[in-house]
């Protein structure tokens, strides 16, 4: 269902008057205290998310019709490997938690909604795009390094994976020289996109923000991102799905929040009264930011100078951005 963020209706004017520049701020967000064994535990429900995913996609499409959406055998044979990795990954973090004599969080049960060999490979960047920038995320949040060798080892692995996907796609198999970190909070929301529910003794209760959609507005974009894409300069939409979302005083300034491994650039917003949507221009990143290229995250956000729990309104969207 979609739904949009609750202002006053007078509030068109003033919205529209914000000036379209990039306000942005270098920001350490406020990290929850985590123990590493908690970190491990999440760690094993993002590859069981992986894994299933890619469990699903082998079981359910053949070779023949992979090869019939244009990917080929050596694709075929490479993707069996990146299911057999991930698979890897379950029983490798299952049995290290084990033998720490800690129960090892179960597998959700997940609905992906690709219905084709195409629309699976299609669905696959998001999936290790998030899997990368969990664990960029998690690595620096571990207090000792009993696993951050382990993390580490992992993390190259799915980055070879994501460059594969996307090359495979069409799409820059590499397009920026930083990967952007994600926290459990923005990670465990995009993985709620295809989680149905998950057993009840799962050990972490994370923060769900309300599903955001992207798209620009000359041409098409799928809501999670696809082979389509955009320019900075140029016009994004987003919209959110699910719930209303309400804000401390009416009139209060809405910013796209573009994350980067430098701290999030931040561009104001122009309410569209028809769709519940909120538009903005791509922002070019200020010097000294990391660029705004290839698979980027997006929040909503009632400030424009830090991001916590309590300003982030939706999100994050993803969206593609082409180099210039």
């Amino acid at each position: 269902m979609k739904s949009s963020l609750i202002i006053a209706a007078g509030c068109g004017a003033i919205a529209a008057a914000v000036p379209l520049s990039t306000v942005h701020n270098t920001i350490l967000r406020r990290a929850p205290q985590y123990t590493d064994i908690q970190l491990l535990q999440y760690i094993l429900s993002l590859e069981h998310f992986q894994d299933a995913f890619y469990r699903q996609g082998v079981a359910n499409f053949t070779q023949a019709q992979f090869a019939e959406a244009g990917f080929n055998a050596d694709f075929y044979s490479n993707l069996t490997d990146i299911a057999s990795h991930e698979h890897t990954h379950v029983t490798s973090l299952t049995t290290t938690l084990l033998q720490l004599n800690v129960t090892p969080v179960a597998e959700c049960d997940y609905y992906f909604n690709v219905t084709s060999a195409k629309g699976f490979i299609q669905a696959a960047p998001l999936i290790e795009s998030v899997s990368v920038s969990s664990y960029i995320g998690l690595l620096a949040n571990l207090k000792g390094d009993a696993f951050r060798t382990l993390f580490s080892s992992v993390l190259a692995v799915e980055a070879r994976h994501s460059s594969f996907i996307r090359a495979s796609l069409g799409l820059q198999p590499f397009a920026t020289p930083f990967d952007t970190p994600l926290d459990l909070d923005e990670t465990y929301t995009l993985t709620q996109l295809y989680t149905l529910s998950c057993p009840q003794d799962n050990p972490l209760a994370l923060k769900n923000y309300p599903t955001l959609s992207s798209s620009f507005t000359n041409h098409a974009v799928g809501s999670l991102g696809s082979k389509d894409g955009g320019m900075i300069g140029e016009e994004a939409l987003f919209i959110t799905y699910g719930k209303d979302i309400k804000i401390g005083s009416d009139c209060e300034p809405i910013y796209a929040a573009f994350l980067t491994i430098t701290g999030p650039i931040f561009a104001p917003t122009i309410r569209v009264p028809d769709n519940g949507g909120f538009k903005t221009t791509v922002p070019a990143p200020p010097q000294g930011y990391a660029p705004i290229n290839g698979f980027v995250y997006v929040v909503l956000s009632s400030s424009n100078t830090t991001l916590t729990d309590d300003n982030i309104l939706a999100g994050p969207a993803t969206i593609e951005i082409w180099p210039k």
